[in-house]
C-alpha cells in the first residue's frame, strides 16, 4: 500500500502571482500574499490607529478606576497596574484586528 502524502497544500508551489494584489508592483509572490512594502505600510497604519484606540479606551478606564477606587494604597497600585495592562492588551488586539482589516 502506498503512503499518503504529508503535504497539506500540494499545489502551493505552483500557485504564484506575478504582481502584488494591492499596489500592482511586479514581484513573484505566493498566491494571496502582499509585497513587503505593502505589509510595512499596513503595519505602520495599524500601529498608529491601534495606539490611538488604546489611548482613548485607557483614559476612559483610568477615569473609571480613579473614581471607583478606595483610598487603600494596595488597591491603587493594583489599579495602576491594571491600567497599564489594559493599554497593552487593547493595543495588541486593536493592531491585530486592524492589520487583518486593512489587507
Amino acid at each position: 500500500m502506498l503512503r499518503r502524502g504529508s503535504s497539506q497544500t500540494p499545489l502551493s508551489g505552483a500557485l504564484i502571482e506575478h504582481e502584488c494584489p494591492r499596489c500592482h508592483e511586479r514581484v513573484e509572490l505566493p498566491l494571496g500574499e502582499l509585497c513587503g512594502e505593502c505589509r510595512k505600510g499596513i503595519d505602520r497604519r495599524a500601529g498608529r490607529v491601534g495606539r490611538l484606540i488604546a489611548a482613548i479606551s485607557t483614559v476612559l478606564v483610568a477615569i473609571y478606576v480613579v473614581v471607583r477606587m478606595p483610598a487603600d494604597p494596595t488597591a491603587r497600585m493594583v489599579g495602576a497596574v491594571s491600567i497599564v495592562v489594559w493599554y497593552l492588551l487593547t493595543f495588541l488586539v486593536a493592531k491585530r484586528v486592524l492589520r487583518e482589516y486593512l489587507k
